[in-house]
């Protein structure tokens, strides 16, 4: 487990600050039901809006099984719903071609399959290590651009605008990405608040090629527990988004994320 963290911590610093970054941010919000079915297996449910600039809507179904003290494995499915904001392409004033998509949604699919380690220290630190697999599914779509051309009339010799609409179809697409995440977390007996930190590396799995660190998700934040059924969590997250394609900027999102859960 050592080996693993400090590979972790070494991948993840030159990465980030290798990019050059353009910034978003956001506000995610996450409502989370569990259920404990005897003292080995685990049941979830959970719901997750984010508020940014591609909008996103998830709500999942989960089950858990702990092996022992120290391993967890869980398997899960979430529906996805993104949403990309309208955008433009070129400049009216200055281009004599330019283009707008309008804003359009579509599903995704997403399987999971996890293991998780998780030691207590001192009676107070618990430190955990999640390995997941997910596995995204996007149907195929498709959505309207419209075209806007300058011309100058042959008869009048007077400017004009030429509209035309096309169809661009998006072909289905599955991906693949192995994901680590490191916590830290403070758990005290008694105490209702536990603070914690976390890092995570998001490596996509290419058929015919190497694995890739496509997102870096750090995160920092507390959990409050109000009783033995309800908690809420709040936390500062922030987001490494690595794009492959040259002469486009890296993204960077700083979410504010706010959660609750009911156990029963």
């Amino acid at each position: 487990m050592k080996q693993k963290i400090l590979l972790i911590v070494f991948l993840l610093i030159p990465t980030m600050l290798s990019a050059q970054w353009t910034d978003e941010y956001a506000t995610w919000v996450s409502l989370g039901a569990k259920k404990n079915l005897g003292t080995k297996w685990s049941l979830g449910l959970e719901a997750e809006y984010r508020a940014q600039e591609n909008a996103r809507w998830a709500v999942g179904v989960d089950a858990g099984y702990k092996l022992n003290k120290l391993i967890k494995f869980g398997v899960g499915y979430t529906l996805l719903y993104n949403r990309k904001c309208k955008k433009m392409k070129g400049d009216p004033a200055v281009d004599d071609e330019y283009s707008i998509r309008p804003a359009y949604a579509y599903p995704r699919h997403r399987f999971i399959v996890e293991a998780t380690a998780d030691k207590r220290f001192w009676k107070w630190l618990r430190i955990s290590l999640r390995e997941r697999y997910q596995l995204t599914y996007r149907p195929s779509y498709s959505f309207e651009r419209t075209i806007y051309e300058k011309y100058i009339d042959d008869v009048t010799w007077e400017e004009g605008i030429r509209e035309t609409t096309e169809t661009e179809p998006k072909e289905a697409k599955s991906s693949q990405v192995l994901r680590s995440r490191l916590k830290f977390e403070v758990d005290k007996k008694q105490w209702k608040f536990s603070p914690f930190i976390s890092a995570e590396a998001c490596n996509s799995v290419r058929v015919g090629d190497h694995m890739c660190i496509d997102k870096v998700r750090t995160a920092v934040g507390t959990g409050y527990k109000l009783d033995k059924h309800n908690e809420f969590t709040l936390a500062y997250v922030l987001s490494f988004d690595f794009n492959e394609d040259d002469g486009k900027a890296d993204n960077r999102i700083h979410a504010v994320s706010v959660g609750y859960n009911y156990k029963f």
